[in-house]
């Protein structure tokens, strides 16, 4: 049985995924839209010799249901270990990426694939050649 709080952040990643193919934007609209999103210019997540990077694109104002969604890329290196100090649905837009969790299984993801991460997940990232993740998180934008 699926939990309430993915049911709603699943539905808030496909609500995002739609803003980047909508066609229409204004200044004034409720609505954001981001011409070529995914080629959106990523930012060190400084881990040393770690080649993880990562950018906040659209958050929500809602202190008490924060939002936040993203690009996540790595390639090919040393692992990235991350602990989740909130859920997490992450969609897999370009590549692949190997994802482990601790004590628990190992994933190859590629394009296409959904995955979940429950706050408290202790996860290792790691990519034999590059690949870009979708994120939609349960966080503010300058939690990380």
């Amino acid at each position: 049985m699926l939990k309430p709080h993915f049911l709603h952040i699943f539905t808030a990643v496909l609500g995002f995924l739609i803003l980047f193919i909508s066609s229409s934007h204004a200044e004034n609209n409720l609505m954001k839209y981001y011409k070529n999103g995914q080629a959106t210019k990523l930012e060190s997540m400084n881990v040393e010799g770690v080649n993880a990077f990562i950018k906040d694109i659209v958050f929500s104002n809602d202190p008490d249901a924060p939002i936040t969604c993203g690009l996540f890329r790595m390639e090919k290196g040393k692992s990235l270990e991350y602990t989740y100090t909130y859920d997490e649905a992450k969609i897999i837009v370009e590549g692949e990426m190997t994802i482990s969790e601790k004590d628990g299984a190992t994933v190859e993801a590629k394009a296409g694939d959904i995955l979940y991460f429950d706050k408290g997940a202790n996860m290792t990232f790691s990519s034999n050649s590059s690949g870009l993740g979708f994120y939609c998180g349960q966080r503010s934008a300058e939690e990380l």
